[in-house]
């Protein structure tokens, strides 16, 4: 059962939320990249919810989130980008690419 506290504190965070593309490009633009990673996870993981973007359009967003992590050094970040792509080609792509720029072995980002 919900609480009217946990409601509030869920419709807080909707609101919140970054609600197009445009806003989650102003975020990788002022460095906000886990604001930005917090918007895709969402969407990602609530298709019904943003209708208006596909599979291609996460994808391609996800390569800007990874580019924007990899151009500040966060190997982590990265590679969490890596991890929740879901097309194998660009996955692997990002892999390979995360290796080459970080120097290390994927297992030990």
């Amino acid at each position: 059962m919900f609480s009217e506290r946990s409601f509030s504190n869920n419709q807080e965070k909707l609101e919140k939320m970054m609600k197009n593309t445009g806003e989650f490009r102003k975020a990788l633009e002022t460095g906000n990249l886990n604001e930005a990673e917090n918007f895709l996870n969402e969407v990602a993981s609530n298709p019904e919810s943003f209708p208006q973007y596909d599979e291609r359009w996460l994808d391609h967003r996800q390569r800007e989130l990874f580019q924007s992590f990899y151009q500040a050094e966060d190997w982590q970040g990265a590679k969490r980008v890596v991890e929740v792509t879901a097309d194998a080609l660009s996955q692997q792509g990002r892999k390979d690419r995360l290796e080459e720029l970080s120097g290390l072995n994927y297992e030990e980002i």
